[in-house]
């Protein structure tokens, strides 16, 4: 927000332009004749109005054209339907669906963010607030500019949802018998529980969202039970994977021992992915039937992070359908890189043999997902159930899936997998640039979202202030006053019956043309109603930036 033409306005616009209209004691002298011209306030005993019978009325030359010219004028044919409800009643209908009772009820969801006797902010572990969610809004269908729906100006409304549940996910601490804190880490709260087949035992994993002291922000704990680490130096190999940046790999932090929980555990840290479960849980075990398009896409994704990881030196060791996380929006992730390195579960193993070993797993991961339809299944007498992909698949999916799973060559190669993709890497390439432009064009409509809300700090700064350094009744005189008037018509309006009204429309409507400084015109009246000023959006703002100026002029004394 711009100060600059603060002093574009002359000082007396206010006084020049303003109409002030004053009810007090002088009244009681003017004579009968100025006094029944004096408006008088309509109450409830005043006398019903009442015309005058009409006798011997002409009906003018006007009216009579007027009729002929209406007798005359084609029907007027609306260009849509009538809507069969009022808005009113459809907001009260999905109030109903989503168990809103009032408006509020919106608060109770940030209410319980108050600082704990340990320090730290203890938040909700209730259920996301419903008021946060809407009913999908209507699409732009070529109306024109002064009938566009809301979206044209909101957040896509799928993106909004996945937002707030992420915020809730991110926010939320369930109620747990974890320790208060580990090592940097507080507000623990548990999540999912994997078994990582890693070597010829499983090694369980028990994944705990935690918030580090040191930056406040929120961290996946990967504690590793039943084991140690190699040696003490074992822990520095997470330091390699620090460098390791790809889109489809959770980043790896820190590494450390503890005792907090009980035992000797192992802790690797790794970036929170919220609402990201594993395939396990989502797929496999909800024997989920995913797709030809969801598994290239699956395939793609994984590639790309192990091509990373390969050029970086490294093997993941670890990838199974447990430690692949999905998202709400099917990005991939690999979610355990490392803990092969600080187990040393392979011993100082061959890595062309460790990376090979990687894109077979690629092929495991195929064999699983689609051993949960029985239609993937061919029967041999005398021979276990071999999973192949059953009729609905394409020839280039069956001949990855072979190739994958060492039924076409002994040795597999990224750059062959991208051949056998084909024109499949540009779906997931266009899809990857659809979503960027999506994320572009909402982050567009957030980019000045913070402007109403410098406003109100500048206008709150200045109302209602009863300081001793400054003029107890600073705040009520001068331009002050009108800033205060303003404040009132905009949060305090009521409506003919006397109740509030509580119009987002209203407020927004007119703190934008304030930000502004609109010439527009607006009638400000005082709580008394004895009088009342009509000054332009431009006006106040100057006063507002005025002082609030005079203000910080003050502090820096």
């Amino acid at each position: 927000m711009s100060t600059s033409n603060t002093g574009e306005c002359h000082s007396t616009a206010a006084a020049s332009e303003s109409i002030t209209i004053a009810v007090n004691s002088e009244n009681k002298a003017q004579s009968p004749a100025l006094r029944a011209q004096t408006p008088v306030k309509l109450r409830a005993s005043s006398p019903a109005f009442k015309p005058s019978p009409a006798k011997n009325r002409q009906p003018s030359s006007v009216a009579s054209a007027s009729s002929s010219q209406l007798r005359l004028a084609p029907a007027f044919t609306p260009r849509q339907q009538p809507r069969p409800r009022q808005l009113d009643e459809q907001l009260d209908e999905q109030r109903a669906e989503s168990g809103i009772k009032s408006q509020a009820q919106v608060l109770p969801a940030f209410e319980s963010l108050a600082v704990g006797s340990d320090g730290y902010v203890e938040r909700s572990a209730g259920p996301v607030n419903q008021e946060f969610f809407m009913k999908t809004l209507p699409v732009h269908n070529g109306q024109p500019p002064y009938m566009l729906p809301i979206n044209h100006f909101a957040v896509d409304e799928h993106l909004r949802r996945v937002l707030v549940r992420e915020m809730h996910a991110m926010s939320s601490v369930g109620e747990s018998d974890l320790p208060a804190q580990v090592h940097s880490y507080h507000s623990l709260s548990p999540q999912e529980t994997v078994d990582v087949f890693g070597a010829s035992f499983p090694i369980r994993q028990h994944q705990i969202k935690a918030q580090s002291i040191a930056d406040g922000r929120c961290y996946s704990l990967h504690r590793i039970t039943g084991t140690q680490p190699a040696s003490k130096s074992a822990l520095g190999a997470v330091d390699k994977w620090k460098a390791v940046q790809s889109p489809s790999i959770t980043q790896v932090y820190e590494a450390f021992t503890t005792r907090a929980f009980g035992d000797n555990s192992l802790v690797i840290v790794h970036e929170l992915k919220p609402l990201a479960a594993s395939l396990k849980s989502q797929i496999v075990d909800a024997r989920v039937q995913v797709s030809e398009a969801f598994l290239w896409s699956l395939v793609l994704q994984l590639i790309s992070a192990l091509r990373t990881v390969h050029s970086a030196g490294l093997a993941v060791q670890t990838l199974s359908v447990s430690t692949i996380l999905l998202s709400p929006t099917n990005r991939v992730y690999l979610n355990s890189c490392g803990l092969a390195d600080v187990l040393a579960l392979h011993g100082s193993p061959n890595m062309d043999a460790a990376q090979q070993g990687d894109l077979q797993a690629v092929g495991h991961v195929l064999s699983v997902i689609l051993g949960t339809s029985a239609e993937n299944y061919i029967v041999v007498q005398g021979q276990a159930p071999v999973v192949v992909p059953g009729a609905g698949f394409s020839t280039d999916f069956k001949e990855l899936f072979g190739y994958l799973n060492h039924r076409l060559t002994p040795v597999v190669a990224i750059d062959d997998i991208l051949r056998l993709a084909g024109s499949r890497v540009f779906v997931e390439l266009d899809a990857a640039r659809r979503e960027s432009d999506l994320l572009c064009d909402n982050l567009r409509l957030e980019l000045s979202n913070g402007r109403l809300v410098r406003l109100l700090c500048k206008m709150n700064f200045i109302t209602e202030r009863a300081d001793s350094v400054i003029d107890p009744e600073w705040a009520e005189t001068g331009d002050r006053y009108l800033i205060k008037l303003f404040r009132d018509y905009v949060f305090h309006l009521v409506n003919e019956a006397g109740k509030p009204v509580a119009s987002m429309v209203h407020v927004v409507g007119n703190l934008n043309k304030l930000d502004a400084g609109s010439p527009e015109k607006v009638m400000l009246m005082s709580r008394d109603e004895k009088s009342c000023l009509v000054v332009s959006y431009e006006e106040v703002k100057r006063c507002v930036e005025e002082a609030y100026q005079e203000l910080v002029a003050l502090t820096r004394k």
